[in-house]
Formats: structure tokens, C-alpha cells, sequence
């Protein structure tokens, strides 16, 4: 069970296959890589804090941009090794590494010209690192200071996920023969309790995506971060299933309004090069993939059909680290106060149960609405195997004639 201390989760960041999963995340990693390497008139003889260091990636291109000191703050044990690796890259005189929690700590100095922090967790906002940068902007970093990442965005979209039903439901109907529905329930109840870390295929949006919501990384407050709402509305592109919501984000690197060294007299003034790091579906996929949101009853959609919905993402009380996330669907049918305020606790109640009360329907319905989709699914399924293999073989063209996939801006590798 996860605590509210944050023990939990600087312990989980002393696991060494937790970076080497970040590391060769090459779309994440060459995001930074390419900023601050393509801007380093920006890091000349500047003062940088590294919020969570970890390995100390960040800290080593910041450095070799030319920052006067990095100071890479990372309360995981793995800061033992991040000293190690500066040492290794003979770093020591660029780079200080300091152990602790970010809001417990003491600098040497009292501003800072420039944070960089990676504290992007599923759907941005799992872990609540970006608490912790925001802690740092307010207590270092000086007016004139340049946040990196300076923005990001949240993005939400209907999608269509029969192929998961049927490889993670429909397969305990007939087990190797046998009927293991008992498992079915379970993991059709579990789907509906807590998001889905999946990888999606573009053709599973049933519209385009939604921003719920953009953050300026040097102005947003702690605060806003607690309960995040948005009503949304989707106008739908095909006609199919919409069995949830697919959450992702872009962060951007660099803006042109921001603040640039003075230009040496007889030269240009330095254009800032831009960047953005997406973990959208259309683009090469991250470790942070994409974020399911499953729906009770799956919903039929026709295309040019609008889908509306609440979504609400609030910091767990128990555990600020997590987000609770609700998605309530709108239509002309909505319960009424009255309705709300006579809903019991019906979290004991045996699966499927019949005692007529409204989440218990809500579930029976769920159950009785995939019995009646099974055969749609199954030829859904199939379509889509035909689908991948053409795209395969497509895909397979392309390779032979191009040779290589090359990283941009955008991180389409």
C-alpha cells in the first residue's frame, strides 16, 4: 500500500531498471538532449538546478552546454551512483550532486538561472512531481529564469479498445476449454477501478483529441494543481465502439518569448530552437505509452455523433502522489440530485448482484452489454488483424525504402 510520506516512491526510484527504462526512452531523452544542445548560448556561464536528478542525464548535457554549476538534487538512493557517473564523466567541477527531497534541501547559492527537471509522470500529472518543481521555481529560480520544460498540455479522446476486451476478457471465457468467468469479473471490475497503461493505435480514436487542460510551467501554482475539470465534447470521426477515454500530453521545450543573453556586439542575436516532446498515439512511443479511462457501458457512436463528458482529476488526500480520476458522461438522462444523494455503498455486494440498486444495474449491464457485443468484438478483432497486417506490410516498404527513422523537434522517431 502506497503511503502518504512519499517513501513509496523515491524507494520505487532507487530501482535501477526504473532509469535504464527512462534512459532508452529515446524520445524522452533526445528531447532534452536536442534543446539544450541546440541552444546552448542559453546555459553559457549559467547557474542550473536539476530537480530529481536521478542518473544524472540532464545534468551532464546542461553541463557540456556550458553551464558555470548544475546542481543536481535527487532524494532516491540512487544519487550514489548518480555521483559516480560525474565522476566517471570527470564533471565534478560543473556538477554538484546533493541527497535530498527538493523542499528539505539547502543550495549554496540563492537563485538559479535555469530548472530542468524530467517530472512527468502517465496521463503529466501521476507522482505530482511537478509539486515539487514548482516548489523550486518559487524558492530559486530568479525573475529573469527560464523553466525547462516551459509548458505542457493534457489531451483526452474517446477510444475504441476491442482488441483489449477480447485478448483481457473474453479469453476467460473458454480458458484452454474451460470456463474461468469468475476471472472475468475481476478483471472487468479492476479495469473499471484504476487506468490502463496501453499503447494505442491511431485508428482507435473516435475523434480528434480534447485539451483539458495547458499548463505554463512559470506561472501555474501548487494549488492548481489539486482538482483539475474540464467539460468536454467530442465530435466522433467514424462510427464504431467508444469503450473509454485515452489520456497523453505534449511538453514543449523553450518559448519564443523567452529570455536570451544579450547578443555579443557585430553578431545576430540567437533564435531560440524549439521542441516538443509528444506521447501521443500519432507519434513513436514513450514509456509513459498512453493512459485508458474504461467506461461502465461501452457506448455506440455513429460518425458526426458529439460525446460529452466531465472529466475531473483531484490529488488522493491520503496520498498526494496519486490522482482520482472521474469521467461522468453527459446526455439528457442524467440523474438528478435526489438520485445522487440516495445512492448507497453497495462495495460488498457479490458480482453480478441483483438487488436492484443503481451502481449494481450499472454493473449488471456492463456484464450483459459485452455478452451481446462478443460477437461484434470477435469480428472486429479479426478486422483489425487484417488491418496491422497490411500496415505491416506497408510499414515494411517504407523501411526498405527509406533506410532510417530520424529524430526531429517533434520526436517522431
Amino acid at each position: 500500500m502506497a503511503t502518504g510520506d512519499g517513501s513509496d516512491y523515491f524507494s520505487s526510484y532507487s530501482d535501477l531498471s526504473v532509469h535504464t527504462l527512462m534512459l532508452k526512452d529515446k524520445p524522452r531523452t533526445l528531447a532534452y538532449k536536442e534543446f539544450i544542445d541546440k541552444n546552448k548560448f542559453l546555459f553559457q556561464n549559467k547557474v542550473v538546478l536539476d530537480v530529481g536528478a536521478g542518473s544524472g542525464i540532464l545534468s551532464l548535457f546542461c553541463a557540456s552546454a556550458g553551464a558555470a554549476m548544475v546542481y543536481a538534487v535527487e532524494a532516491s538512493n540512487i544519487v550514489d551512483l548518480c555521483n559516480e557517473i560525474v565522476k566517471c564523466n570527470k564533471m565534478e567541477d560543473k556538477i554538484k550532486v546533493i541527497k535530498g527531497k527538493i523542499e528539505d534541501v539547502e543550495l549554496p547559492v540563492e537563485k538559479v538561472d535555469i530548472i530542468v527537471s524530467e517530472w512527468m509522470g502517465f496521463y503529466l500529472l501521476h507522482e505530482s512531481m511537478l509539486d515539487s518543481v514548482l516548489f523550486a521555481r518559487d524558492k530559486w529560480l530568479s525573475d529573469s529564469g527560464m523553466m525547462i520544460p516551459s509548458h505542457a498540455t493534457l489531451y483526452l479522446t474517446p477510444v475504441n479498445m476491442s482488441k483489449y476486451v477480447t485478448e483481457n476478457f473474453r479469453f476467460w471465457e473458454n480458458a484452454y476449454g474451460y470456463d474461468f468467468s469468475p476471472i472475468q469479473t475481476i478483471s472487468m471490475m479492476s479495469t473499471l477501478q484504476q487506468p490502463v497503461i496501453e499503447c494505442i493505435e491511431p485508428k482507435q480514436c473516435m475523434s480528434d483529441p480534447e485539451i483539458v487542460h495547458e499548463f505554463d510551467l512559470l506561472t501555474t501554482k501548487v494549488e492548481d494543481l489539486k482538482s483539475i475539470q474540464n467539460n468536454l465534447t467530442f465530435k466522433m470521426t467514424k462510427t464504431g465502439l467508444v469503450h473509454g477515454f485515452a489520456a497523453w500530453f505534449d511538453v514543449y521545450f523553450g518559448s519564443p518569448t523567452v529570455s536570451i543573453p544579450p547578443s555579443v556586439s557585430g553578431q545576430d542575436l540567437p533564435r531560440v530552437h524549439l521542441v516538443t516532446l509528444s506521447t501521443s498515439p500519432m507519434v513513436e512511443a514513450t514509456h509513459w505509452k498512453q493512459t485508458i479511462v474504461f467506461i461502465p457501458v461501452s457506448a455506440s457512436v455513429d460518425e458526426e455523433d458529439s460525446l460529452s463528458c466531465v472529466l475531473e482529476l483531484t490529488q488522493d488526500t491520503s496520498n498526494p502522489r496519486l490522482y482520482n480520476i472521474s469521467i461522468e458522461m453527459l446526455d439528457d438522462q442524467s440523474g438528478s440530485e435526489e438520485d445522487e444523494e440516495d445512492e448507497e455503498d453497495v462495495s460488498d455486494h457479490p458480482l453480478p448482484c441483483d438487488c436492484g440498486s443503481a451502481k449494481c444495474l450499472l454493473i449488471s449491464a456492463l456484464m450483459q452489454k459485452y455478452d451481446e457485443e462478443q460477437t461484434a468484438l470477435e469480428l472486429e478483432a479479426e478486422e483489425m488483424d487484417a488491418c496491422a497486417a497490411t500496415e505491416a506490410a506497408r510499414n515494411m516498404d517504407l523501411v526498405e525504402n527509406s533506410g532510417t527513422h530520424s529524430v526531429n523537434g517533434n520526436i517522431n522517431e
